[in-house]
């Protein structure tokens, strides 16, 4: 298997984060109605703030619309893993501006993060296997 070059070792470092920050999303997101009335005992009230929330589905928006968007442009071609991202992003939206059901806020919140984070996998997936047919169709090869 030949190495990535740098382009694509660049998109994988946009999948990676994004599927870091997609995760800590989905956990934050899910988690936090179970342990919030235990956070300011165990020193970690600081999770609770809605800014907190916010900045974490901002951070995921912003790599996951620069990492799709990229992958797209320069590689794949494929929409799928943009459109998983879109539904998931989507979800953790409505989920945070829409719905007030205590119960159904962190299923929705958890869900959406879940599938952003998917999203990069797919992204991610994708953007190997272009690498590895780019080295297949090389001069080199017979054909």
């Amino acid at each position: 298997m030949t190495e990535p070059d740098g382009r694509t070792a660049t998109l994988n470092r946009w999948d990676r984060t994004g599927m870091i920050a997609s995760a800590a999303c989905a956990v934050h997101c899910t988690l936090l109605p179970l342990v919030a009335a235990a956070a300011p005992i165990l020193g970690l009230s600081a999770l609770v703030d809605e800014r907190v929330e916010w900045t974490l589905v901002a951070a995921t928006a912003i790599v996951g619309l620069v990492g799709h968007g990229r992958a797209y442009w320069r590689d794949h071609r494929h929409v799928a893993p943009g459109l998983i991202f879109a539904i998931g992003l989507s979800l953790v939206l409505s989920g945070r501006l829409l719905v007030r059901s205590p119960w159904l806020e962190p299923i929705a919140l958890g869900f959406g993060g879940a599938l952003a984070a998917a999203s990069h996998y797919a992204n991610l997936r994708l953007c190997r296997c272009c690498v590895e047919c780019a080295s297949d169709e090389s001069p080199e090869s017979p054909a």
